[in-house]
């Protein structure tokens, strides 16, 4: 048993500004930096008072683990004037440090776990006005499948919740949550929900995706634009209209029992103005704070280049994303550890196997390396990608671990959102410049350490979805595919794509419901008879692929050769010493015939390949032909 008393910290307190009110005000959601603004943001923080009321309201996290690699645990406790309290923790559990910031109305515990086996340590709270207790509970830690990381093998599906599947229509409007349900605004809740996702488990399965990603299923207690997930305003639960935690939980375990893995979406660079912090801040510096309202310039280059201003990697980190999402403050050490100890939390409580983090050049670049690491110590085979959306090879490798950055940042990044190969897939078929597009992108793998560990993507719920982009063109849709799942790279497929949606221009547009994903829908895409035949011809297209992939150790574990395109043919493979995958995508007019002799370094020694896609033998001895528009996906022999 161990006691520390507080009194140490009172001077300052009491020497604590008034009550701080600061008012943002923005208008647009364009991205101009300084710009004034008609919706107001307050952030409050309260100074001291007498103590004679003390309060408990909350305590954050509730609970923890036993036998953690990191073997301390901060808690954040809120509660008013709680910081004139004398601490004392029972039963083996011991106070590594006791400390405050600018209000009295939080205390920042940090506790050491050692040694201390799993039960319930009463926590007293001891002051003028009497004495509160608090029951922190240690928990044996989640013998469950969990962590299991991802590699080229996997494939992820993205899915914005609220827009999938209703499996549960009674949570769709919650008392406690300000935005309710409105199916015909496409900027409102619809009612997708956790239960729905659970639902349609065997329907990605039997499409042969590996891997749930689902965009934030947090809270989000905002009055508007809430269906997206990513003004958070609870790092502890689960949005209610989503569900409970409980049914992320089981939807993880549901998930495992198939062999599929699940991702999480997390954002530590910003929260909701809804969040209860806004009304009593724990420290002034919790969040950035401007004179008047200050937008993020969206600039990341900014924060590589050797030659930006120190204004405009300022504006880049500290400004914030949006009127609505207050930019959180990495750089007061409690905030930063208590959004490492939240994903943590999650892959203890859920067993989830990987993090997608948003937004990740906008956080503090050091205390995110320092997360992943904190992460990966006490999890080795965790994945964790980062949204870098930045428009070359050259800004994106800043980002990732490996890298030889000449300003002495060290990444601990392994995996990037690889907009590249995005863009050049664009370029390719929605430009129609040429299929060269995609060699000169891989051709600065060199960049990169390990690329494959990149996540690649067509589309996904902030961009156009592709089929739209290519103009509803479905050869081109189809090459476009077999590269996806063939090059290196963790391929990414957002939900909806595998039917041919393909709404794009406003984000609830591209955003749109899942076709029978809701009682009463007039058709059910989920199934066969319910799609089109068109649908069906992409569908089983696609789903051919992602089925024999999963068997592919090329595809999973292969290195990537590629040749200089000609006549709009672009020839690669993917080989490991067990397997070798040729890949050859004619994405000219006419059909093609060409002499492999250029390729023999990679089909010396085989004689035919079969195509995947249709079963067909190919000889690979002389010369290939391949008929216009059509992707060959040759498994040689």
């Amino acid at each position: 048993m161990k006691m520390l008393n507080d009194n140490i910290f009172m001077n300052i307190l009491k020497s604590s500004l008034a009550v701080i009110s600061i008012l943002f005000l923005g208008i647009s959601c364009a991205p101009q930096e300084g710009q004034k603004s008609t919706l107001p943001t307050e952030a409050k923080i309260t100074t001291a008072k007498p103590a004679d009321v003390v309060k408990l309201d909350n305590v954050e996290p509730a609970y923890w683990w036993a036998g953690m690699k990191s073997e301390t645990v901060l808690l954040v406790i809120h509660g008013e004037n709680i910081a004139s309290s004398t601490v004392n923790v029972e039963g083996g559990l011991t106070i590594s440090s006791l400390n405050t910031q600018d209000n009295p109305n939080y205390l920042f515990l940090d506790l050491n776990t050692s040694g201390v086996k799993p039960g319930k340590y009463p926590i007293t709270f001891t002051s003028k006005a009497g004495k509160l207790s608090y029951d922190f509970e240690l928990k044996a830690r989640n013998k469950d499948i969990k962590a299991q990381g991802l590699t080229a093998k996997d494939v992820m599906y993205l899915i914005m919740p609220d827009r999938f599947a209703n499996g549960d229509v009674s949570n769709d409007s919650q008392d406690n949550l300000s935005q309710k349900a409105d199916r015909s605004f496409r900027g409102g809740r619809h009612g997708g929900d956790i239960a729905g996702v659970t639902s349609k488990l065997d329907y990605m399965n039997d499409l042969g995706v590996t891997t749930v990603w689902l965009t934030p299923f947090l809270e989000n207690n905002q009055p508007e634009w809430s269906y997206h997930g990513y003004a958070i305003t609870n790092f502890y639960k689960a949005d209610g209209r989503h569900g409970t935690n409980a049914d992320y939980k089981n939807m993880v375990t549901q998930a495992h029992s198939k062999k599929m893995k699940v991702v999480m979406d997390l954002v530590f660079n910003h929260i909701g103005n809804g969040h209860k912090w806004m009304q009593d801040l724990p420290a002034k510096d919790w969040i950035h704070q401007w004179d008047e309202f200050t937008k993020t310039n969206y600039k990341g280059e900014a924060l590589s280049d050797p030659n930006a201003s120190d204004y405009d990697k300022k504006i880049m980190s500290d400004g914030w994303f949006d009127t609505h999402m207050p930019d959180l403050n990495q750089d007061n050490p409690y905030l930063a550890k208590y959004l490492m100890q939240a994903s943590v939390f999650w892959i203890e409580y859920a067993g989830i196997d990987g993090i997608r983090m948003d937004t990740y050049p906008y956080n503090k670049k050091e205390m995110m390396s320092e997360w992943v690491s904190y992460v990966l110590n006490e999890y080795p085979n965790f994945y964790i990608v980062g949204e870098t959306w930045l428009p070359g090879a050259t800004w994106e490798s800043y980002w990732k671990a490996g890298g030889n950055n000449r300003d002495g940042f060290v990444s601990t990044l392994k995996s990037v959102s690889d907009f590249p190969v995005w863009d050049a897939v664009n370029r390719t078929w929605r430009n129609h410049w040429s299929v060269t597009e995609l060699y000169k992108t891989l051709t600065e793998d060199f960049l990169y350490d390990n690329p494959i560990q990149n996540k690649i993507f067509l589309d996904n719920h902030d961009v156009d979805r592709a089929y739209g982009v290519f103009g509803k063109n479905l050869p081109n849709m189809k090459l476009a595919t077999s590269f996806l799942l063939t090059t290196r790279g963790i391929p990414q497929i957002f939900y909806g794509t595998e039917i041919l949606m393909s709404k794009g221009g406003d984000h609830g547009d591209l955003r749109e419901d899942f076709p029978g994903g809701w009682p009463g829908d007039k058709r059910d895409a989920f199934t066969a008879k319910g799609r089109t035949k068109q649908e069906n011809d992409y569908f089983n297209y696609m789903r051919t692929i992602l089925q024999w992939r999963k068997t592919s150790s090329a595809i999973a574990e292969g290195k990537l050769k590629h040749w200089v395109p000609f006549n709009e043919v672009y020839v690669y493979a993917r080989y490991t010493k067990e397997q070798t995958a040729f890949v050859v995508i004619n994405n000219n007019e006419k059909a093609q015939t060409f002499d492999v002799k250029r390729f023999k370094e990679v089909l010396s020694g085989f004689k035919s390949g079969t195509d995947i896609l249709t079963g067909k033998f190919v000889d690979v001895t002389k010369s290939i032909s391949v008929p216009a528009k059509t992707a060959y996906i040759l498994e040689l022999k």
